[in-house]
């Protein structure tokens, strides 16, 4: 793990704590969003399909944190967050209570923060926030198939992160996780560093994170600290012995308008035990705009364009070109009447499951990672209600 930074982050934490008073109170907080929308999908794998589908404006979760002071400017905290199928109640992963987040740290406004358990990576919160995920929505909004991880699709486990103190509108965090095996190829560990600055009504990130396979490369080994969104995009790439990702975000706050631009870069590198041989690059850019009208009524639209490389046999490369529209009443800060819009077309080639080139097809966010049209094209409607507590 390239951990240390952590470790001397931790260290000052820890010191300061030594001079500090005992604890003097705590606090629970329970929280959560209950979020369903009735979906249609023109084309998912051959056929239309009419819905019910959970976490669409915002992913259904419970959630519980909790802080304790600790005297001298220090506290504890902890973030334990369970995702939930609101649909049929089931856990939105199988085998896991606290999917989402489940972490411990120690904080100091002078000094930082260090939490340790399964968290975000900084690329996601200091980049995600800016895209077009936060402002169309994760389901119809994020790039195809979630390919940059812009949405909360990627979270690592056994992860150390510190967070930088805000100076000046700049902060920076790091993060390192264990995939727990043997050092050497496929030890599955990630890292992720990012930086943001915030003022005047600019809001600006630039992020990277790293994942490396886990010792079964034959695809993504479960047992690495930190997996990623499976479609139709890179399936034939999810035996790479690592994932790289680099993504800048810009947002312009203009009175009730908000105006944001994205850039990223993701690229699938394989080892000698990966099944294809060259570097598979996804390259995507996005813009879109936000305006909460005078009335309750948000609105949004959005643009992005995603184009592979010309790699392991693939002549004419594919690319992705998508739109995302969202129209939100908001009955209060809490309570949303949400209706989602979104169109993709995909050309070209990409390398398929079985390691042969074939025609692209359609994913329209992340909602249709598992479920991609059956050619080029896609359109998906959503009407919904969003409620947060």
């Amino acid at each position: 793990m390239k951990n240390i930074p952590l470790i001397a982050a931790g260290s000052v934490l820890l010191a300061g704590m030594c001079g500090s008073a005992a604890a003097q109170q705590g606090s629970l907080t329970i929280y959560g969003v209950a979020d369903a929308a009735l979906a249609y999908s023109n084309n998912q794998n051959g056929k239309s399909l009419t819905y019910l589908r959970s976490g669409n404006h915002a992913s259904s979760r419970l959630g519980f944190k909790g802080v304790e002071d600790l005297g001298g400017g220090y506290q504890a905290l902890y973030v334990l967050e369970a995702g939930f199928n609101l649909d049929d109640g089931t856990a939105s992963s199988a085998g896991s209570i606290f999917n989402r987040q489940a972490y411990v740290g120690l904080s100091n406004a002078h000094v930082g923060t260090l939490t340790i358990g399964r968290q975000y990576t900084p690329y996601y919160l200091f980049v995600g926030p800016l895209g077009q995920v936060n402002y169309l929505t994760g389901a119809t909004g994020a790039h195809p198939g979630d390919i940059d991880g812009l949405d909360v699709t990627i979270r690592s486990s056994n992860a150390v992160t510190y967070m930088s103190p805000v100076w000046h509108g700049v902060q920076a965090g790091v993060l390192a996780a264990a995939g727990e095996q043997n050092r050497g190829v496929g030890n599955g560990d990630t890292f992720s560093a990012a930086v943001k600055y915030e003022a005047a009504g600019w809001n600006v990130a630039l992020g990277y994170q790293s994942l490396r396979n886990g010792p079964n490369g034959a695809t993504w080994d479960p047992t690495a600290s930190s997996s990623f969104s499976k479609s139709a995009l890179n399936a034939g790439y999810l035996s790479a012995g690592a994932v790289h990702y680099t993504a800048a975000a810009a947002r312009h706050q203009i009175g009730s308008v908000a105006v944001g631009l994205v850039a990223t870069n993701v690229q699938y590198r394989p080892n000698a035990g990966a099944r294809f041989r060259d570097t598979a690059t996804f390259n995507t850019a996005g813009t879109y705009v936000s305006w909460q009208t005078a009335s309750p009524w948000l609105l949004g639209a959005g643009i992005s364009y995603t184009r592979e490389n010309a790699a392991n046999g693939i002549r004419h490369p594919a690319n992705y070109r998508q739109v995302s529209l969202e129209q939100a009443y908001l009955f209060s800060q809490r309570t949303a009447l949400y209706f989602l819009e979104a169109r993709q077309l995909a050309r070209g080639t990409t390398l398929g499951a079985d390691m042969v080139p074939v025609a692209a097809v359609a994913v329209v966010g992340d909602s249709q990672s598992g479920s991609p049209s059956s050619n080029g094209s896609q359109n998906v409607l959503m009407a919904g209600l969003r409620h947060t507590f």
